[in-house]
């Protein structure tokens, strides 16, 4: 299996990397992948904290034992935060950066040597359209996916022209992360109908809708594309 091209996936067992995860394999890919709780359905697994450089250690070393060709690194692992910002805690606002920006920036900086080696090679960064509204309460989350998008410019220019560097920003998407967030609102079941009534296709997307999207910039489908940030949110953004 070693000959096969290997995805790395951060975020793997969650509704959004699973289905990435389920992609990639049906196009002929192994995966390795990486979550803090078991992952099923991989090649590899590596079972511990992305902002932990010590978990990138062993993802490394995972590669090596194997003799496994990176050709894509898929960065989707993130977590959110509500608080309005006068109770807003330091040490969640630290924590919140470490998983959605710092982890990135550790899976770039010790897998880009491997990426190199397997050129062509891609990386894909998970946004949000949050990065380019704001949302009451959720200044943390917000803040993190504008740091991604700034991220993914700089990384751009800085790994072309071998490794191209993208990011996909989903609109409200049917997972558990989201799901927490709706069941967050005193009724949810009016506040899901509202949210829908949001996008121009009047619904929510699907983890392999995004999945799709995230294919096609880590494949040479996208080989011109380097430094986007592609907006996947079922025309909410045009429509409000």
């Amino acid at each position: 299996m070693a000959n096969l091209k290997t995805v790395v996936i951060t975020g793997a067992a969650g509704g959004m990397g699973s289905a990435t995860a389920a992609l990639f394999k049906s196009k002929g890919y192994q995966i390795l992948g990486t979550d803090n709780r078991e992952i099923p359905g991989v090649d590899y697994s590596v079972v511990g904290d992305v902002a932990d450089e010590a978990t990138w250690a062993q993802i490394t070393a995972v590669i090596e034992q194997n003799n496994l060709s990176v050709s894509s690194l898929i960065n989707i692992a993130g977590r959110n935060y509500f608080d309005l910002i006068t109770e807003a805690k330091k040490s969640e606002w630290l924590n919140m950066f470490e998983v959605n920006v710092v982890a990135m920036v550790l899976g770039v900086k010790h897998l880009a040597p491997y990426l190199r080696k397997a050129t062509p090679s891609s990386i894909v960064n998970m946004s949000s359209i949050s990065a380019h509204i704001g949302t009451s309460g959720y200044a943390a989350y917000v803040a993190t996916k504008g740091a991604v998008d700034s991220l993914t410019k700089a990384l751009s220019l800085e790994l072309a022209p071998q490794i191209r560097v993208n990011a996909v920003a989903p609109g409200w998407i049917e997972t558990p992360f989201t799901v927490t967030g709706l069941n967050l609102n005193p009724d949810p079941v009016a506040y899901r109908k509202t949210v829908e009534k949001m996008h121009a296709l009047n619904r929510v997307g699907t983890p392999e809708e995004i999945a799709k999207v995230i294919y096609f910039l880590a494949s040479e489908d996208s080989s011109f594309m380097t430094g986007s940030i592609v907006t996947s949110d079922g025309g909410y953004l045009i429509k409000n």
